[in-house]
């Protein structure tokens, strides 16, 4: 009788992993397909193999985006009930961008009645949002490829974004089937002003650089000519808050700025593949100075006048005009129109 009970236990987990995969092999053929951007961490795990984990621009949904329950769950402030809602059914609804990418709309505990959603579960929520895994962070390929995929990310690719392409189920479950680079990458590079030359004094706090400017440098990684918006005064390029770091009370007082002027002729550049362009942004002058959020009435400062640099997290926004404001102009067609964003940077000079 026991080994009977055994056996059919075990007919009936195979049976239940045989319909999963089945289930997923068939969204993978008949679903709707996504590109969702990423990047990946994390190249191997040993009690898992070797993969690529990814981790999704959706993954984090501040609490603007919530809807129902998950928009009590973030006013919330009762931790142990906070706890319990790891693994909580979730439904992400997505709009697609005029570049192609899948973009959060909102996120509730209902499923939207149209239009693509993914369902995902509750990793943690709190006040600043909520975080969601989608089954889908996980990209399992040889030991190999894997580091190769990182080194790619670090090295010859830095600072370009990585798509994820999925397929999506009518009940929201989703499939990861593949990913790609894209073309132009964005990296950083501080000011470095030297330091004063003074011995130390033992005991005494260490005192971070200020942050008084960068250099953006913009690589076309792609096999074909890539053109760019480069406007005049640096205005091709924006100040975005880093909304993953939720303890950042910093905001761009340049966000409510008019739209940038039209382009010219003049404006545009075209990079051969593997060329660079290279952009400094002098942050000791007003168009780049930041407002405190907690301090609303107070003034704009520039970065090296913050005292807690830590909670000005920030990331640099290339973002050229649409398709209808070049129309006309020499190489037109050659533009990448998607905005593209660096890593997070703080006052402190520290990358995310």
């Amino acid at each position: 009788m026991k080994t009977r009970l055994a056996l059919a236990v075990v007919a009936l987990q195979v049976l239940v992993l045989a319909f999963m995969a089945g289930q997923r092999e068939w969204i993978a053929r008949t679903g709707t397909p996504l590109t969702l951007r990423n990047a990946p961490i994390d190249p191997g795990d040993p009690m898992r193999g070797a993969y690529v984990r990814l981790d999704y621009e959706i993954s984090f949904v501040p609490p603007a985006l919530c809807r129902g329950e998950p928009a009590k769950w973030v006013k919330d402030t009762d931790y142990r009930l906070l706890q319990t809602l790891r693994d909580r059914v979730v439904y992400a609804a997505l709009q697609v961008n005029p570049h192609g990418i899948a973009e959060l709309a909102y996120l509730s505990d209902i499923a939207p009645a149209r239009g693509p959603f993914l369902r995902g579960r509750v990793q943690s929520a709190d006040s600043f949002g909520v975080r969601v895994r989608y089954g889908i962070e996980a990209f399992f390929m040889s030991q190999q490829a894997a580091l190769k995929t990182e080194s790619t990310a670090l090295n010859e690719r830095a600072g370009a974004p990585m798509n994820a392409h999925i397929a999506v189920g009518s009940s929201g479950i989703a499939v990861l089937k593949d990913f790609a680079w894209e073309p132009l990458g964005l990296t950083i590079a501080f000011d470095r002003p030297p330091r004063p030359q003074q011995t130390r004094v033992p005991g005494q706090p260490w005192q971070p650089q200020t942050l008084t400017g960068l250099t953006v440098t913009l690589h076309n990684y792609g096999d074909k000519d890539l053109a760019l918006v480069t406007l005049p005064g640096a205005r091709s390029f924006r100040l975005v808050r880093n909304q993953r770091f939720t303890a950042g009370h910093y905001a761009w007082a340049g966000e409510s700025r008019t739209d940038p002027p039209a382009p010219h002729a003049e404006d545009i550049l075209v990079l051969k593949p593997g060329a660079t362009h290279a952009v400094h942004l002098d942050f000791t002058q007003p168009e780049w100075w930041v407002t405190d959020t907690n301090k609303p009435d107070a003034a704009p400062v520039p970065f090296e006048k913050i005292q807690d640099g830590w909670s000005a997290s920030f990331r640099i926004e290339y973002a050229p005009p649409g398709p209808d404001t070049v129309r006309g102009l020499p190489h037109a067609d050659l533009i990448r129109h998607a905005p593209l964003r660096s890593r997070a940077f703080n006052a402190n000079q520290g990358v995310d």
